[in-house]
């Protein structure tokens, strides 16, 4: 698997986790081994290490940041597994970063092992959050964790919601905005994410990138 390494980043409450925990549950069910690595440090709410009993149970290891895997632990320490994540290898993993610079900052440690070969590195954008809310936004956002992780971004997610309350309109929304960042910064658009309970009106769209429909892991259903 030549990039077998698949970067998540984004604005807290952009839907980077539930994109990153689908998308690994997407590639299990096509066969592919997965692993998906927790290197969010800074944020102590809706982590992808929360998942890690119910993705064991399926066969899918979610690697923590914390020490010993422990998820009620909030110490910012590496599990040294993380460094396996960023090399060659037969299993896909997926890399779920802190959603902003400051989080993004744990990722430059790793930067080295990716000098000479591919990656993805893709940005999760949700038009509804009001720090990304124009190109401008998102550039200047997409800029300053490619600076402080010393990688490059590959491609844009629109991720864009309003959780239980999203539209297609909201989505067209995102849609616009990432089709501008795509055409100012040169990076495809690679899916358009959206709830499985959306699919029947989405059919309809003709959105930028794969269409990607999820179900809610993160939040239990009265947070929805």
């Amino acid at each position: 698997m030549e990039r077998n390494t698949r970067i998540i980043a984004g604005h807290s409450g952009s839907g980077k986790t539930e994109f990153a925990l689908n998308y690994a549950l997407r590639m299990h069910d096509a066969g592919i081994p997965v692993a998906v690595a927790d290197l969010d440090v800074v944020n102590p709410f809706f982590r992808s290490r929360e998942a890690a009993e119910p993705f064991a149970e399926k066969g899918i290891r979610i690697i923590s940041s914390n020490l010993k895997d422990n998820v009620h632990e909030d110490t910012p320490a590496m599990a040294a597994e993380i460094g396996m994540c960023f090399q060659p290898g037969e299993r896909l993993n997926v890399i779920d970063v802190g959603g902003d610079p400051n989080g993004a900052v744990s990722l430059g440690q790793f930067a080295w092992r990716l000098r000479d070969r591919p990656y993805d590195m893709w940005m999760v954008v949700n038009a509804n959050r009001p720090q990304t809310t124009t190109a401008g936004d998102v550039i200047g956002f997409l800029k300053s964790i490619e600076r402080v992780s010393s990688l490059r971004f590959t491609g844009l997610i629109n991720t864009t919601h309003m959780l239980g309350k999203t539209t297609v309109a909201d989505i067209a929304r995102g849609d616009a905005l990432v089709r501008e960042v795509s055409g100012e910064t040169g990076l495809p658009v690679v899916y358009t994410a959206y709830l499985n309970c959306l699919s029947p009106e989405i059919a309809a769209e003709r959105f930028a990138g794969e269409p990607f429909p999820m179900e809610m892991i993160m939040r239990p259903s009265w947070l929805r």
